[in-house]
């Protein structure tokens, strides 16, 4: 371990420790401030964990001082960390708490930063259009945010991901607007991202040029951790793409030992991948099928959404929120009797009241409801995905049906290389088991066509003329 860093660790901690548990009530500017410190200091290092169990205190202390405000950001951070995680559940879980809490206050920079980090969620999960939607949200209630310098963080930190949705959605003309907006406060990955279209179109000079940016902007910026990482595995690609391999590993390891330490489990499936394609370069077949497996492995946990670590730390903080809740409507209830025997007027003026309040909380209820339906049919499965970006006839179809279908996709492939990218795409449709005209209106061509190039695809695969295409495929 870095010694400089474990003691900025160890006088954090002590920091905290004696403001939180020597001192009966800190003011809340003291709250703040020490909550300032420890985002400065856990995001840059990335240590997630740390920050979690930070968040935790401060949120209990916030409790004890009925700082509502700041406990409402408590939960709206904890929900940062754990979607930076891809602990999207939880996130959300998190969120919904900070939302009903936010009805009876009206802070917009909290609430701007709350549907940021909805927006974060659903985009992680897929759900683009929804992730746009809370993103404009954060836009739409940023403007009322009094201090300029916060206003304009939360704006291009909303732009940011606006243009990654975009992106995703094919929305390139949307992706260019945010692009230039993102460009008066850019992060490193603004910059990767502009590099990695130069990659697909083959314009190594170009990438390279936008990939220094991304670093000299890391070298005279604070920024994350993470932002290191992104930079190191961008020169990654480059020195594959320059053919230099050996340079290349170098510098995807040093950035997968951030990933990993850091637990951004998404970005070391990228970088995994990355170091399969320059050992296979290397024709070193043990690490590249090492790699390959690893990257099939973390792919596996990411799409079931297994648990990871701080586990612990985030069911503490959810029991703890419970028993609260408890207390709180016991007092509630207590409160209403007593006003009930005072008089009929302010029985039925506490009655609107309730109502008011309950209708408001269906809605949460509600809307919860829905939103968790949402989540659980995207993370049912990859194959009702696959089979719909098959009837979009979406460019990514392919990419996630060897996904799902990896072992397939491979012997396939393997053992039948003189096959082309239609005529794995007809298998494809096949495995899924569509029928000739579903084959037909999703490739865009007449059932005829269809009929034939299957007669092609069976000679071409070595099928004897008794042998059923469609069986042979589905239980090859």
């Amino acid at each position: 371990m870095n010694i400089k860093f474990f003691f900025k660790k160890a006088a954090l901690c002590l920091l905290l420790f004696l403001c939180i548990k020597n001192t009966a009530q800190p003011a809340i500017w003291k709250i703040d401030s020490l909550r300032k410190e420890a985002h400065n200091t856990w995001l840059k290092e990335g240590d997630f964990n740390s920050l979690l169990l930070t968040e935790r205190n401060l949120l209990n202390e916030c409790k004890k001082q009925g700082y509502i405000k700041g406990e409402i950001k408590g939960y709206i951070n904890i929900a940062n960390v754990l979607s930076g995680v891809n602990r999207n559940r939880e996130s959300l879980q998190f969120l919904d708490i900070a939302r009903k809490k936010l009805l009876y206050h009206n802070d917009a920079e909290t609430e701007a930063h709350m549907n940021h980090v909805y927006g974060v969620n659903y985009y992680s999960l897929g759900l683009h259009k929804r992730a746009l939607e809370k993103f404009n949200k954060a836009l739409e209630v940023a403007k009322r945010i009094s201090d300029e310098k916060a206003r304009q963080k939360r704006q291009y930190s909303a732009y940011d991901w606006k243009r990654s949705c975009f992106h995703f959605l094919g929305l390139m003309d949307s992706v260019y607007s945010n692009e230039r907006k993102c460009m008066k406060s850019p992060m490193p990955m603004l910059f990767i991202t502009i590099a990695g279209r130069h990659f697909q179109n083959k314009n190594i000079d170009s990438a390279e040029y936008y990939i220094n940016k991304a670093n000299h902007l890391l070298l005279t910026k604070k920024n994350p951790l993470e932002g290191k990482a992104n930079v190191l595995r961008a020169y990654g690609r480059l020195y594959i793409e320059k053919k230099d391999y050996k340079k290349s590993l170098h510098y995807l390891l040093n950035s997968l030992e951030i990933t990993r330490k850091s637990g951004f489990r998404k970005r070391t499936l990228e970088t995994y991948k990355l170091l399969a394609t320059a050992y296979k370069c290397l024709y070193n077949i043990q690490k590249e099928n090492e790699y390959l497996l690893k990257y099939t492995q973390l792919n596996d946990s990411l799409r079931e959404n297994e648990r990871i670590a701080l586990n612990s730390s985030v069911e503490d903080i959810l029991n703890s929120q419970q028993d609260h809740d408890t207390s709180a409507s016991k007092n509630f209830y207590y409160g209403f009797a007593g006003i009930i025997l005072v008089s009929a007027a302010i029985i039925i003026m506490l009655n609107n009241i309730y109502k008011a309040r309950q209708k408001i909380q269906d809605n949460a209820i509600n809307e919860k409801i829905l939103e968790s339906d949402m989540l659980r049919r995207k993370l049912d499965g990859l194959h009702q995905e696959v089979v719909q970006l098959a009837i979009k006839s979406d460019p990514s179809f392919i990419h996630k049906f060897r996904e799902a279908y990896s072992e397939f996709y491979n012997n396939l492939t393997t053992e039948n290389p003189g096959l082309t990218a239609n005529d794995i795409l007809f298998c494809a449709f096949i495995k899924l088991n569509f029928s000739n005209k579903e084959i037909a209106e999703y490739a865009h061509l007449s059932i005829r066509t269809v009929e034939s190039k299957k007669y092609r695809l069976k000679k071409k695969l070595g099928i004897s003329a008794e042998m059923d295409l469609n069986k042979w495929i589905t239980q090859y």
